[in-house]
Parts: C-alpha cells; structure tokens; sequence
C-alpha cells in the first residue's frame, strides 16, 4: 500500500470544501496554529517528512526552511495570491513549484478596493464620525465625484483588470502601469502608461502588484513627489510596497489628499505605526478577500493544485507562480 500524502497546513484548520477534496485521497493533514515563525517552521518540517505545505497567511518560506524540509517535499500550495513570503528562487533550485488559487480572491478583493475608493473620494468615514459627533454638514460640504475622474492602477492583474472594469461602470477614465519598458496598450479599454505618466495623471492609485524586493517600500517621499497634488491613494495589495512613514507625512501636510488601506507592512500594527494617526486615512484589517464565498474558492483550489500533482499528475500552469520550475517538473502534465 503507497504511503499517504503527508500534507502540513500553517493554519488553524482546513475548511471543510478542502477536506471534501483531499479526504477521498487519504492525505494526512498536520495544521498549526498560532503565530509562525521561521524557527517553528525549521523545527517542524525536520521533525518529519512532509509531501506538500498549503499555506495560510504568509508564513516564511525561505532556503533555510526549504532545507529543513529535504527531499520529501514536492509542492508548495498557496491558499490565496500573494507569495512574498516564499522565496521562489529556492524552489525552482529544489524542482519546487509554487502554486496559488489563482483568481479565487479578485472579485472580493477589487469589491473591496472599489468600496474603498468611494468611501475615501467621498468621505464616508469622516462624515459618518462628524454627524455622530452632533455636526451636519450637509450646508457646507460639497463632494467630489468619481464620474471623470483618473484612476490609475499600479499592476494590471486579475485583480488590477476587475478594479478596472468596476471603475469604468463608474464613469471614471482608468490608466495602468505594466511592467517597466511596455509599451503602451489597451486590455478591455484600460490604456497602459508608464509609472510616471500615471502618477502625474491620477486623481487616484490605486495599487494591486505582487512585493518582492524590487519594489518593497517602493511607494515613498520621491513617488508621491511626482503624483497630483491632494491625489488619493488606495491599497489592496501588500502594505510592504509602502513607506509608511513617507505616507503618513505626505498625508499630514496634504501632499496625498487621504489614503484607503487594507494592508500595512506589519500586520497586526504596532501602535506607534504613524498611519494609525494620520489625516483622513481609512485603515482596515487585511480583510478585502474575506468573504465565505472566495474562503470556499481558495480551499478548494488549494486543496485542487494538491490532488492535480499527486493524483492525477498534472498542473494548471496559470496557478505556478515560478514559472522557471516548469521545465524541471517530470511525468506531469502542464494544463
């Protein structure tokens, strides 16, 4: 009888629509809860062997923890999009792919990064505390609204083109950002530009690009510098990607006219983080992609990438993240 597929989750528990999947195949799933850090991962992939990791949150997942996993670990499943915590380039070395849930979070994630713009462009936070305060402003405030209004967005993947389309039903005029040297286009009637010419343009940015080290902390004093004054910044993607001290200045003296955001490079925050003070600032715990409906998508496809590699063989290439692996992967069939 073959050994079965030893499967550990850094998380608390495998939702059911996952074990609906990996129970029929006999995998043996080992969970952990609590935080993670990267000792906790060395000591538990040495302490034995593991075929695969469905990954939770981000947990680190670099060539050190890679090492401690040794040869019994043949795939990485993100239960999600982002893998900046797994360093990518260790795991083509070691024939590892990487996958993620591929779409399973865009729509509830650019719902939420359009929730969030129309509630920063028209102050819904800030009048709701005023009028709960005993002021009514409704004789002396005039809204601005988003009909003709520039939204740029900062990476132009599944969840940059539906924040895109949501924008345009709107009546706004929506730019992107491709990848540096790319040469202008229009996917579904979004034009796009290089960074700079979307940040002179923008009335809003609203980012939605993976973090690696190219760009961490890439959103600082000298990017705001070549934005619209008073323009409005938006973020679903990695709190990371901004220098959160440079923001918060920018938003104290009205550079940046308010900021909506759902990540911070440190989650939960400290309380000394300055963007917990600063004006006009909409802050919210990381949950753009927590709805019950993508939580289902995600373990699913989480749980699918397992069953795909070691059942039936195969991968679903729009899924692996380091593509560079691809060519290393024997027997199995690229879909």
């Amino acid at each position: 009888m073959p050994s079965p597929i030893r499967v550990l989750m850094t998380g608390d528990d495998l939702l059911e629509p996952a074990s609906r999947i990996l129970d029929p195949i006999g995998a043996v799933i080992e969970t952990m809860s609590g935080p993670i850090d990267q000792a906790r991962m060395i000591a538990t992939l040495s302490a034995k062997p593991f075929d695969a990791i469905l990954v939770r949150a981000n947990p680190p997942l670099g060539a050190a923890v890679l090492d401690a996993a040794g040869a019994s670990l043949q795939l990485i499943s993100k239960m999600g999009a982002g893998v900046d915590s797994v360093d990518l380039a260790a795991a083509t070395e070691r024939s590892i792919p990487v996958m993620t849930a591929g779409d399973a979070n865009a729509d509830a994630t650019a719902e939420m990064a359009i929730a969030l713009i129309l509630a920063i462009r028209r102050d819904v936070v800030r009048l709701d505390a005023r009028l709960k305060a005993g002021l009514w402003d409704r004789g002396r405030y005039t809204a601005i609204e988003l009909r003709g209004q520039t939204l740029g967005i900062v990476g132009l993947g599944r969840i940059g083109r539906r924040v895109g389309e949501m924008a345009r039903a709107l009546g706004m005029r929506v730019i992107a950002s491709g990848r540096p040297g790319a040469a202008a286009s229009a996917v579904a009637g979004i034009w796009t530009v290089p960074l700079d010419q979307l940040l002179a343009e923008s009335d809003i940015v609203s980012l939605h690009c993976p973090m690696d080290a190219s760009n961490r902390g890439f959103f600082n004093r000298a990017t705001i510098a070549r934005m619209k004054p008073g323009a409005l910044l938006v973020n679903t993607a990695r709190g990371g990607l901004l220098d959160e001290a440079d923001v918060a200045e920018a938003l104290a003296s009205g550079r940046l006219g308010g900021a909506a955001l759902d990540t911070l490079a440190a989650e939960p925050p400290k309380p000394d983080n300055p963007l917990l003070t600063a004006p006009n600032t909409i802050i919210t715990p990381h949950i753009a992609a927590e709805t019950a409906a993508t939580m289902e998508r995600i373990a699913v496809m989480g749980a699918e990438n397992v069953v795909n590699w070691f059942v039936r063989h195969e991968v679903i290439v729009d899924r692996v993240v380091n593509r560079a692996v691809l060519p290393k992967l024997k027997g199995v069939s690229l879909l």
